[in-house]
C-alpha cells in the first residue's frame, strides 16, 4: 500500500488537496470518488511507501492494546468521530511506541482507509482475530459495541493469565528450589564421600553407584547435559513446526494429569467467548465459527473447531457437530443447543462465558493448591533417596568395623 498526495475536484469544481493510502492509482481514484470528489492528479508521497514500513515493527504491550480499545470505544460512544478519537488518544498516551502506532493508524483512517485496514498494517500488535471483529463492527455499524466487547474479552484474557501466573508462582519457586538443592547435593556433598568410599574397599550398593554416576556427570560432563537438553528442545521445536507434529503434541497436552483438563477448559472458554462476540457483532455463523476456531491456541482443538464449521456449512447444527467431536463439555453443547432452538446463541454463549469466569479461577487455585504438597513430597523423596544412597555404604563400613 502506498501513500499518495492528490488533487481532486469537489462538486462545485474547486480543487481539494489531500493525502490517502491506496494500493495503486485505480484504488486511489475509487476511494476519492467514494468521498464525493473526482481525482485530478496524484503522486506517491516521498519517503513513505508500503504502508509506513518503518512503523510495522513497533509493538504495544497487551495492556496498552486493552487501554487503546477501551478508550477508543468510549470516545466513539460519546459521539467523537473516529479520526478525532484517535488523535485524542495519541495526545494522552505516554508510551512512545504506542503513540507512533496510533499516529499511523490515525493517518491511514484520515486518508480514507477503514479502521480494519489501518490496524492490519500492524500485525504484531493487532491479531487477525482482532482486526476481523473490528471489520465486522464497521460493516454492520456496531463499532462501538464491538470495541466494548473486545475490551471485555481482552480484560478477561489478561485477568485469566494473571490468575494463572499468581497461582503458579509459588509452585514454580518451589520447583526451582528443589532443582537447586539437588544440584548442590550432587556437586558439593556427594563428591566429599567419594574418596572415602574408594579407600574403604567395599562394594557400593546400586543406589550409591547411581547417585555417584549422576554426580560425576553433573560435575565433570555438565556440557553433555546442556547438549542433550538443547538437542531435545531443538527436536521438539522441529516436530512442533510441522502440522502433523503440532497436532499430535497438542492432543497429548490435553491428556496431561491435572493440567490437561484445565487447559482444555481454558481453550473452550476462549472459543465460546470469541464465538459469542463475533455473532453479537453481526458476523455470520460460518465466519464466527472460524474466528472461534482460530482463537484456540491448540492445533488439535482448532481442527475440531474447523470441522464443526465445515459440518455447519453442509447443514448440520452446531451443537450436534460439537457433540460428535467428543471434546466439548456437555454444558457448552446444551447451551448452544438451546440457543439454536431459541435463536439466541450469542446470549447463551455469554452465559457459558460467565460460568467459566467463575469456574476457571476456582479450578486453577485447586490444581495448584494440590500441586504444592506434591512438589514437597517429591523433593522429600529425592533428597531422602540421595541421603540414603550416601549413608548405605557408611552403614556397611560401620558393620564391618564392628564385626
Amino acid at each position: 500500500m502506498q501513500r499518495y498526495v492528490y488533487v481532486a475536484k469537489d462538486q462545485s469544481g474547486k480543487n481539494v488537496k489531500g493525502v490517502m493510502f491506496a494500493e495503486n492509482e485505480l484504488d486511489l481514484a475509487e476511494k476519492v470518488r467514494n468521498s464525493g470528489h473526482f481525482l485530478s492528479s496524484s503522486k506517491i508521497a516521498k519517503g513513505v511507501q508500503s504502508g509506513n514500513k518503518g512503523r510495522r515493527g513497533l509493538r504495544m504491550k497487551p495492556h496498552d492494546v486493552l487501554i487503546f480499545t477501551q478508550h477508543l470505544g468510549t470516545l466513539i460512544e460519546a459521539g467523537i468521530p473516529l479520526v478525532g478519537g484517535l488523535k485524542n488518544l495519541s495526545k494522552t498516551i505516554d508510551n512512545e511506541n504506542a503513540k507512533k502506532i496510533i499516529d499511523d493508524i490515525c493517518a491511514r483512517t484520515e486518508s480514507g482507509s477503514y479502521l480494519k485496514e489501518a490496524l492490519s498494517a500492524h500485525p504484531r500488535v493487532f491479531s487477525s482475530l482482532y482486526t476481523s471483529i473490528i471489520g465486522a463492527g464497521e460493516a454492520t455499524g456496531k463499532l462501538t459495541l464491538v470495541l466494548e466487547s473486545l475490551s471485555s474479552y481482552l480484560e478477561w484474557d489478561a485477568d485469566l493469565k494473571a490468575k494463572i501466573k499468581e497461582a503458579a508462582t509459588y509452585p514454580i519457586i518451589l520447583f526451582c528450589v528443589m532443582i537447586m538443592v539437588i544440584v548442590m547435593l550432587m556437586i558439593k556433598v556427594v563428591p566429599i564421600f567419594k574418596p572415602l568410599f574408594a579407600t574403604a574397599g567395599v562394594e557400593l550398593p546400586l543406589p550409591t553407584r547411581v547417585v555417584m554416576g549422576i554426580s560425576d556427570v553433573i560435575t565433570g560432563s555438565w556440557y553433555i547435559i546442556l547438549i542433550v537438553v538443547g538437542a531435545l528442545v531443538g527436536i521438539y521445536r522441529y516436530i512442533y513446526s510441522t502440522p502433523k507434529g503440532a497436532y499430535q503434541i497438542d492432543k497429548l497436552k490435553l491428556k496431561f494429569p491435572l493440567f490437561g483438563g484445565l487447559l482444555k477448559n481454558i481453550i473452550i472458554s476462549r472459543f465460546c467467548y470469541i464465538l459469542g462476540l463475533a455473532l453479537k457483532s453481526g458476523v455470520n455463523v460460518l465466519s464466527a465459527l472460524e474466528m472461534g476456531a482460530e482463537a484456540m491456541d491448540n492445533n488439535y482443538l482448532r481442527q475440531i473447531g474447523l470441522k464443526v464449521r465445515d459440518a455447519v456449512n453442509v447443514g448440520e447444527k452446531i451443537a450436534d457437530s460439537m457433540e460428535e467431536s467428543g471434546q466439548v463439555p456437555a454444558l457448552v453443547i446444551q447451551m448452544i443447543k438451546v440457543g439454536e432452538e431459541s435463536g439466541n446463541i450469542a446470549q447463551n454463549l455469554e452465559k457459558v462465558s460467565a460460568f467459566y469466569d467463575k469456574e476457571l479461577p476456582r479450578v486453577i487455585r485447586g490444581i495448584f493448591a494440590l500441586f504444592e504438597p506434591l512438589m514437597i513430597v517429591v523433593m522429600g523423596i529425592i533428597v531422602g533417596g540421595i541421603a540414603l544412597a550416601v549413608f548405605l555404604p557408611m552403614i556397611q563400613l560401620a558393620e564391618l568395623a564392628g564385626g
